[in-house]
């Protein structure tokens, strides 16, 4: 006697699966992309760090643009307050 595969939902139901249905979603769980492993991030960023060294600092144009929102905040406020 075999032992039919049972699927449970999230939510607890369970389902008789038959073997030819177990296969395919075995093969379809096995198929997806993975979560990348720590490790290989680690080689993405180190090999990318510096790749914009010499251009144009988004840190400084970051102050910059937040320097003239609050200089524009400012300028508001007085008008509104006298």
């Amino acid at each position: 006697m075999t032992q039919r595969a049972r699927l449970i939902t999230p939510q607890g139901k369970r389902i008789e699966l038959t073997t030819e249905k177990y296969r395919q979603i075995k093969r379809l769980l096995s198929s997806r992309t993975r979560n990348p492993s720590r490790a290989k991030i680690t080689r993405v960023i180190a090999s990318t760090y510096g790749k914009y060294a010499g251009g144009a600092s988004l840190t400084q144009a970051l102050l910059e643009e937040r320097a003239a929102e609050r200089a524009r905040e400012d300028n508001k406020l007085r008008r509104f307050n006298g």
